[in-house]
């Protein structure tokens, strides 16, 4: 084997189109992202992306094959942030009740700063699963609910709040600020922008913490 073709070098040159394979898959993902922020997945051209991401469309097709893996691959990616985002706010420190507010802020931090995953969620409200992906979405989202009822429940069992239904409870709140996030997406006199959006779930955060825990700090 000649010096040019030494292991560590072999090795090294593999590593750099590692890298360069990653880069260029993410920046076709921050692309698709954006472009399903704006727009059904059947609005969006793999040409788009393609010409969004500075990429040939070719590489759209080498890296993802067709655009219902590419959007399958752009909502997996949201579910990961989703399910690290609110399981480090059901971990992190404080009281159950504690826990609950900071999983809300965080629920309503992503769908603010991915509205696509909004939009997804919006649209999947109206029809049947179609996919595998919308399976998935479904099983995800009901994990969170799942934990973010036990906390609750947690908290009415410590006294933390006053009794309530932590099942409904649940589903009322993730009703609620996936309900209000899509008014961003509205185009018409019912929309609000996504500052109004933020101002409006804190501000209902807050009349929730003074209703449920008024009654039980008495």
């Amino acid at each position: 084997m000649t010096d040019s073709a030494t292991p560590d070098k072999v090795e090294a040159a593999r590593l750099r189109g590692e890298r360069r394979r990653h880069r260029t898959r993410a920046a076709l993902l921050d692309a698709a992202e954006q472009l399903l922020s704006d727009r059904s997945a059947d609005a969006v051209r793999m040409e788009d992306v393609a010409a969004l991401a500075g990429i040939s469309p070719a590489s759209v097709y080498v890296h993802f094959g067709t655009k219902e893996a590419l959007v399958t691959a752009v909502i997996e990616r949201l579910l990961d942030m989703s399910m690290a985002s609110l399981t480090a706010a059901y971990a992190s420190e404080g009281s159950a009740f504690e826990q609950v507010q900071q999983a809300g802020l965080a629920y309503m931090r992503l769908l603010l700063d991915h509205p696509a995953l909004t939009r997804h969620l919006s649209g999947a409200v109206l029809s049947e699963p179609q996919t595998p992906i919308d399976g998935t979405v479904v099983e995800r989202i009901e994990f969170l609910r799942n934990v973010f009822e036990a906390r609750i429940q947690a908290a009415v069992d410590a006294g933390e709040i006053v009794p309530v239904d932590s099942r409904l409870l649940s589903f009322f709140l993730f009703g609620a600020w996936q309900g209000v996030a899509s008014l961003a997406l509205r185009r018409d006199t019912l929309r609000l922008t996504p500052k109004e959006v933020e101002r409006c779930l804190t501000q209902a955060i807050q009349v929730l913490v003074a209703g449920v825990t008024s009654f039980a700090t008495d």
